[in-house]
Formats: structure tokens, sequence, C-alpha cells
């Protein structure tokens, strides 16, 4: 496969997972913004602050909205601003832009699908995200993503280009399983009295469901929510397919498949990397994470998948010509 086209395939899988992953981190600001009512006003900074601050994108925020932090400000910024290449229609815009360039690789169902998403969210704003509710809005917008999963997968030989769309959508989704993490830390933080509290289950809650792992965890891991529970389960189960080591064992699994049709390719730095990675996740301590900094934890796992993804594209996607190994 041209790393052209491999380029393609894995970051039009990233951008989709990142727009959904977009949409679980709103939407469970949103459930704890509703959890913390009686504590803050809906519209206090402090309620929306924290979700630019873990995406990354603080400086580009106040740049382009100013010092003051809203609901409105922030919902517009990560959903409709196309300034914002992270918001949820700058993903989904250059997902179809890389479809485009591919078209001729996929079946015409799997085009049309992400094409009528697009043509969709194209013609929303924040008042018809405000009119329709944020839960209902985000969820259509989740759901749109796994239709076009299912389409795929369906549809799609278990070729290259299929194995590139696995890898680039799990390395992403490890990162933003972690970051919505981030996102109930830094809520709790201005407050730990809540934590052990009725209040702390219900949040905790709200952050399986923004993963869709709420009736997993409960047939999974039998007894009450709370904080090494939850946190746990998310970042190390085996079985649930949005934890972050079961990611990263996808990952490592779509690479040694990409790498086996090249015999040059068996030993690379990026299946390393995620080799070492998940063996790490398996041998975590999360009570000793928790009691270390789970901030400082989450931050490292993100910078690995960086490491991981640069892995990747210096191996299969910007590799030197000269040096390349000419396969007869």
């Amino acid at each position: 496969m041209l790393s052209r086209v491999a380029n393609l395939i894995y970051w039009m899988a990233r951008q989709l997972e990142r727009a959904e992953n977009t949409a679980r981190i709103v939407d469970v600001n949103a459930q704890l913004v509703l959890d913390l009512q009686s504590r803050q006003a809906a519209d206090d900074p402090r309620s929306w602050e924290p979700l630019v601050f873990v995406c990354g994108s603080e400086q580009q925020f106040h740049e382009l909205y100013g010092a003051t932090v809203s609901e409105r400000a922030v919902v517009e910024y990560m959903l409709f601003d196309r300034r914002n290449h992270s918001s949820i229609i700058s993903c989904v815009s250059q997902a179809r832009e890389n479809a485009r360039c591919i078209r001729d690789l996929l079946a015409s169902e799997v085009w049309e699908t992400l094409n009528t998403f697009f043509l969709k969210l194209n013609e929303d704003d924040f008042t018809v995200y405000a009119q329709t509710g944020s839960a209902e809005y985000l969820n259509r917008v989740k759901a749109r993503i796994q239709l076009f999963y299912g389409v795929a997968a369906s549809m799609l030989p278990r070729g290259d280009a299929w194995w590139f769309f696995e890898l680039g959508r799990h390395l992403e989704r490890a990162d933003n399983v972690s970051r919505i993490l981030d996102v109930k830390y830094f809520m709790l933080l201005p407050d730990v009295r809540v934590v052990g509290t009725a209040l702390d289950m219900v949040q905790w809650a709200s952050v399986l469901r923004s993963c869709s792992a709420f009736e997993a965890f409960r047939r999974s891991r039998r007894g009450q929510l709370n904080l090494e529970r939850v946190v746990d389960y998310l970042l190390r189960d085996e079985l649930f397919p949005r934890s972050i080591l079961y990611s990263v064992i996808e990952s490592g699994h779509a690479l040694a498949r990409i790498a086996a049709a090249a015999p040059h390719l068996h030993a690379n730095p990026a299946s390393d990397l995620a080799t070492a990675l998940r063996q790490e996740l398996a041998q975590t301590d999360t009570a000793a994470v928790i009691g270390g900094g789970l901030h400082q934890y989450l931050d490292e796992i993100q910078r690995k998948i960086g490491a991981i993804h640069a892995a990747v594209q210096t191996t299969f996607i910007d590799y030197p010509i000269a040096s390349a190994e000419i396969l007869g």
C-alpha cells in the first residue's frame, strides 16, 4: 500500500474517533455540571474551563474567545468552530476529505454514510444543540459515527487498509479515554470532600455512561462505584472495548498485521512501544497510581501514545525513500 493512502486511512480513523470522543467528553462534562449545580452555577467558568484544559487547547481558546469562559463558548469551540482543528465539525470534515481522496478503495455505502453525516452536521450550530438538548444532540453524533464504523466493518476487506484504519481508531481511543478520566479529576479537584459520597458515585456513573461502560462495569465489577474501581476498569480491563489497555492491545494487533506483509518490519519501533505500554498497563497498581497522582499518570500515558503515533509515522509513512527496502 502507498504510504500516502495508508496515512489518509489512518487519519480518517483518528479524526472520526476524535470527533466521537469529543462528543463523549462534552457529554460527561455536561452531566457533571448538572450533578454539581448545588455547589456552583451551570455557567460558572469552573464548570467548563477544565474541559478546555484537559484537551490541551486552552491557549487557542482564550485567543479566540477571550478570558471569559462560558458553556456556549466552550461548546461552540469544541463542536462547531472550524478554527479548532479538533472540533467535531473539523474532524468530520477532514475525515470526509480523506475518504473522498480514496473513494476507489471504499465501498459506496461507506462513503455515502460519512458524506451524509457531514452534510447533516454542517447545518448545525449552537442553537440547534441547545434546542435539541446536550444529551440528545451528542448521542446523535455518537450514533452517526458508530453507524459508520458498523458499515465499514461489514464492507472493508481485511487488508492493509483495514488494519491502518483499526490502528488509527484504537490509538485515538486510548488517548481520549484518558482525557475523559481527566475531566472527572479536574471537576472534583477544587473540593475533595465529595469523594466517597452519593454525589461521587453519581458522577462516576456519568463517566462510565460517557464511555458506554456502565452496564458492562456492573456485570464485570460487581460492587460499589468509586474512584479506584472505575479508573481500574477504564484503564486496564482486557475485555471492555473502550478501556485503554484493550485499545493498546488492538493497536499492537493491527501493527502486527501490517508488519506481517513486510518481513524487514517485523521488529519495528511502533510495535515495540505498543508492547511496552501494554505490559506496563497490565502490571499497573491502580491504587498506587491514584496515590501518586492520577493526572500525572494520565499525562504520561498520553505521552507514550503520542510516541507510538510518531513511530508509526516514521516507520510506515515518512520513511526515507533512499533507504527503503524494495520487496520482490
